[in-house]
């Protein structure tokens, strides 16, 4: 497992919050660790299987309450709660898709909006909705508006700094 945050900690950690920031960043698995430490990784056996032999380390198990949610285990001094975060990853190269305007919004509500940090994770939410045939991105705020319709492009553009407009092949 990677650590993301070494640092500064959200107050507020519990198993569903790392579960859902790791599950935004792409990884497959989330761990908590010790209250509050959250590490994300791809693969769950990274330092291989248990083989500690130093007592003090074996005495503590997966056994420290979460602190927002004292029902919740978040790890233990050494040991992770270990998560499937439920992400689908993409090979690079299988979402296919093309600029169609830039610095344009479309005036016609959105099917589906959600938070995407680049255009082409929202490219890839978009490859995941069977009906997604347009996305806008606003890279800005990291917003990713999804259509479900190619005539939602004739319903009206406004001319908007920060979007662009893509088109699936």
């Amino acid at each position: 497992m990677y650590i993301l945050n070494n640092g500064a900690l959200p107050p507020d950690m519990e198993n569903n919050l790392c579960l859902f920031y790791c599950k935004e960043q792409g990884y497959l698995y989330s761990g908590t660790e010790a209250i509050w430490w959250c590490f994300c990784g791809d693969d769950p056996f990274w330092y291989g299987p248990e083989n500690v032999t130093d007592n003090y380390i074996n005495n503590y198990d997966c056994n420290s309450k979460c602190i927002v949610d004292p029902e919740q285990i978040c790890g233990g001094t050494w040991r992770l709660s270990v998560y499937k975060t439920g992400y689908i990853p993409f090979k690079k190269g299988q979402v296919q898709y093309q600029l169609v305007s830039n610095n344009t919004m479309l005036t016609a509500p959105p099917d589906q909006v959600m938070t995407a940090r680049s255009k082409i994770r929202c490219a890839q939410y978009c490859e995941i909705s069977d009906d997604c045939k347009v996305f806008v991105m606003f890279t800005e705020i990291g917003q990713c508006s999804l259509y479900y319709s190619y005539t939602v492009m004739c319903e009206g553009v406004q001319h908007a700094q920060g979007f662009q407009v893509y088109m699936m092949k």
